[in-house]
């Protein structure tokens, strides 16, 4: 599904042209290539990176499979964006990272939530202190998935779970906004096939802030983001994920202050039900000036232009999602797995 969303994007990317898909089936590759109108379609990921046409390959196979992939890719000297999670856990992110750091290519995480005009907005005025010191994050993300014990979502061994879906960009925001964390503490309801089918993680902070976040397949979230300060604080509106409004409240009147949103994307097909399931209706966000501002899509070109902006630049890796700032959400992930008794690479032990 997301390799459908990026793709339809790459129209509004900048510098960026779509020209070859690979899948290891000839049928689907080539109906990909139809819907998108690209004009190369490889049944074997071998024959497309060797394509010295292409610059970069973006790796959207299932995440047990993000390193031998990407290494496959620097082997050949292609520079990669690899889909999140990063990769099944810290080791392998690790290889991953040392392998493009070896070959001197680029690679970066698409992180789609990094590259939102709004969140840079947030940041900016956390930075700027416009909420004061900040004392607290709190951000949830659900919606029902159903339930398919063989699909990803709920296999463990193809890394299933809230935390690797959904979990991943609550501490990825969490990072950006606050920095590197000090400690965590998680719980979860582990399901029958063995995987965290909702889970919550608490962080503290050096600075005293903390993050409350909480990620589930199995009902719906506010899919909000709240940063509380000493002089106010800053609501992401849902989807966060994908954010679109902000609004800031001040100490004083606690009323709601017009704020620079991210614009109102374009839905497809797709993302209808998505949407419907995430997004509640702006008219009923009480007390918000909210501002539009539309683009075009689905915002994946944001994350597609950065990489075209690095690789003609000649730079190996994006300052806006910076390789160590993977690794370091991909070993928190890693501890809460440890805490939650949550392994991919043993045998499934199912709970009883």
């Amino acid at each position: 599904m997301v390799a459908n969303q990026v793709a339809g994007c790459f129209e509004w990317a900048e510098q960026s042209r779509l020209v070859a898909v690979a899948s290891r089936s000839e049928k689907k590759a080539q109906a990909f290539a139809t819907s998108f109108n690209i004009p190369k379609a490889y049944s074997n990921y071998e024959e497309m990176i060797n394509d010295d046409e292409i610059d970069v390959v973006y790796v959207a196979t299932p995440h047990h499979r993000h390193k031998e992939d990407c290494l496959m890719c620097f082997e050949h000297g292609k520079a990669v964006m690899c889909e999140k999670p990063f990769s099944l856990d810290f080791e392998e992110a690790s290889a991953i990272v040392k392998g493009a750091r070896k070959k001197g290519v680029f690679c970066m995480e698409a992180m789609w939530t990094r590259f939102f005009p709004v969140l840079h907005d947030v940041k900016r005025r956390i930075d700027a202190g416009e909420i004061g010191d900040v004392t607290s994050l709190i951000a949830d993300f659900g919606f029902p998935t159903p339930y398919a014990p063989e699909k990803r979502f709920f296999n463990l061994k193809e890394g299933g779970g809230a935390l690797l879906d959904r979990g991943v960009y609550l501490l990825s925001l969490a990072h950006f906004l606050l920095g590197r964390h000090e400690s965590v503490r998680s719980v979860a309801e582990i399901g029958k096939t063995g995987v965290d089918e909702t889970s919550s993680y608490l962080l503290k902070y050096a600075s005293g802030a903390v993050a409350n976040l909480s990620a589930t397949l199995m009902g719906y979230g506010t899919n909000e983001a709240v940063i509380n300060g000493s002089k106010g604080s800053i609501r992401i509106h849902s989807p966060f994920f994908h954010p679109v409004s902000i609004s800031m409240r001040d100490k004083i009147s606690q009323q709601a202050i017009p704020a620079t949103p991210g614009p109102m994307p374009k839905y497809g097909k797709v993302t209808q039900r998505l949407r419907r399931m995430v997004m509640p209706k702006l008219s009923k966000i009480a007390g918000a000036t909210l501002v539009k501002k539309p683009y075009p899509g689905l915002g994946y070109q944001f994350e597609i232009s950065e990489v075209s902006r690095c690789v003609q630049a000649g730079v190996t890796e994006s300052n806006i999602m910076p390789l160590d700032d993977t690794l370091t959400i991909m070993r928190l992930m890693d501890e809460i797995r440890e805490q939650l008794n949550i392994t991919f690479k043993n045998t499934l032990q199912m709970p009883t």
